[in-house]
């Protein structure tokens, strides 16, 4: 009888919280804001670590267009001219005379109302976000088949990279040889489609010569040692890339009216970036002039 009576109190408490903890996790916020720039000087995340009994005072600088979430403790460098804000927000302006400064979401008020989709868009393109100091995509491959064991050169676009066919699609790879041959297979037919000898380390492929949806291996031939290389990739149908070019498009809708073009760019490229087209992620800010280590 007593063992009947404990095991049904714990399971009265079970129930009696279970549904509290659940409404607990629902109701998390995922607010945040985000460092639009910074001028004159620096802004940190002030953090506390324990060691033992000691407490101790943690700086970690923010860089630009980094989120920041509600209850960040920010520390702005004295000179420094700060500018926060969120999707649509209006910007605040902070100095060294704001710090330190706490996050309250209540400091943000929204200009107008954005879709939900849109704004997890949004937090994808921020959250992949291609700073000036962070290094592109460029691979290290191994050979699947060369008459030479040795490392395969860089290759682009990677191995296994998916891309929307919108423009002609440029292979690259870094090598100390002067005489090449590159040959484009379908894959499944292994129909040759494009083969070009060259002395330079780079290639454009026009458009029309591949397939939206299709699935394609690239071979690259060092004349003087015969050694080969192999990598493949795929290309996504009409309906992919129209819809992610859709959404690329509008992201910087939701960016001040006075972002400069080099951040919305970089903006675009790290949603595409969360969709895992690296590729066009460089290609898009190539093709705005915007240098970008492979």
């Amino acid at each position: 009888m007593k063992t009947h009576l404990v095991f049904t109190g714990i399971l009265w408490l079970i129930i009696f919280f279970l549904p509290s903890a659940s409404i607990g996790k629902e109701g998390v916020s995922e607010e945040y804001v985000y460092l639009l720039k910074s001028e004159g000087g620096k802004v940190y995340r002030i953090t506390e670590t324990s060691t033992g009994y000691k407490k101790e005072s943690v700086k970690e600088e923010i860089r630009r267009m980094e989120m920041i979430f509600p209850g960040t403790v920010l520390e702005i460098e004295k000179g420094a001219s700060v500018f926060l804000t969120c999707g649509e927000c209006r910007v605040l302006n902070l100095t060294h005379k704001n710090s330190p400064f706490v996050i309250k979401m209540e400091d943000f008020k929204k200009e107008k109302s954005t879709t939900t989709k849109l704004m997890e868009y949004f937090t994808m393109a921020l959250t992949n976000y291609i700073h000036p100091d962070k290094p592109g995509s460029k691979v290290r491959l191994q050979s699947r088949t060369f008459q030479k064991k040795k490392v395969c050169r860089d290759f682009w676009p990677h191995d296994n990279a998916d891309i929307m066919y919108i423009e002609p699609l440029t292979f690259k790879w870094w090598s100390k040889e002067t005489h090449f041959s590159l040959e484009i297979k379908e894959i499944g037919s292994n129909a040759i489609v494009y083969s070009k000898k060259t002395m330079l380390t780079k290639i454009d492929v026009p458009l029309g010569i591949l397939k939206q949806g299709g699935r394609y291996q690239w071979s690259l031939v060092e004349e003087k040692t015969g050694e080969k290389h192999i990598a493949t990739f795929a290309l996504l149908s009409r309906d992919d890339s129209s819809r992610i070019m859709e959404i690329v498009n509008n992201l910087p809708e939701l960016l001040p009216p006075g972002a400069d073009m080099e951040t919305r760019c970089r903006l675009q490229a790290g949603y595409l970036v969360s969709e895992g087209l690296k590729y066009d992620a460089l290609k898009c800010l190539e093709r705005n002039g915007i240098s970008q280590q492979y």
